[in-house]
């Protein structure tokens, strides 16, 4: 099972893959991968997507075999990712609350799913500041970059 975040989901959209044309396939191809592997993309994501005006939210209820997990699933597991960004003030904490990684994190925790990401591993930052990677790292959630994602399917599923 993968779940994506809300910037790999973005980049396909608008830079990769507009789901215009010839591109049209890859949507079709990542909707089939979820028949297969298991695509998830938490409430937390629509709700940092709905806030765009691209279309993209409303383009990913169109593909069937995606599944939308409520936030729900994941707040038992919340707590344990929120305290591995560290000591965290109220303001970090609403900071954090308000973006939609630690609980894409939490639900990669409950579902034991692959968290994909666009995002680059720096370890030596601290906080809210900490990437997706180190956190899933940190607590031993599988973590793949979208390109190896696209790459490694591509091969399991070339078309």
């Amino acid at each position: 099972m993968y779940i994506f975040d809300t910037v790999s989901l973005i980049h396909a959209y608008r830079d990769d893959f507009p789901p215009k044309g010839q591109n049209d396939s890859f949507w079709k191809w990542l909707d089939n991968i979820g028949i297969h592997e298991g695509v998830v993309i938490p409430q937390k994501v629509f709700d940092e997507l709905e806030k765009k005006t691209d279309g993209l939210s409303d383009f990913l209820k169109t593909l069937s075999n995606i599944a939308r997990v409520p936030t729900s699933d994941c707040l038992n597991s919340l707590n344990k990712v929120l305290n591995e960004y560290g000591e965290l003030s109220d303001v970090d904490l609403e900071r954090l609350e308000s973006k939609a990684d630690p609980y894409l994190i939490a639900h990669g925790l409950t579902l034991k799913a692959v968290v994909v990401s666009s995002e680059i591993s720096e370890p030596h930052r601290l906080g809210v500041n900490k990437k997706i990677p180190d956190v899933c790292h940190s607590l031993n959630v599988d973590f793949e970059s979208y390109p190896r994602f696209l790459w490694r399917m591509h091969k399991v599923y070339p078309d």
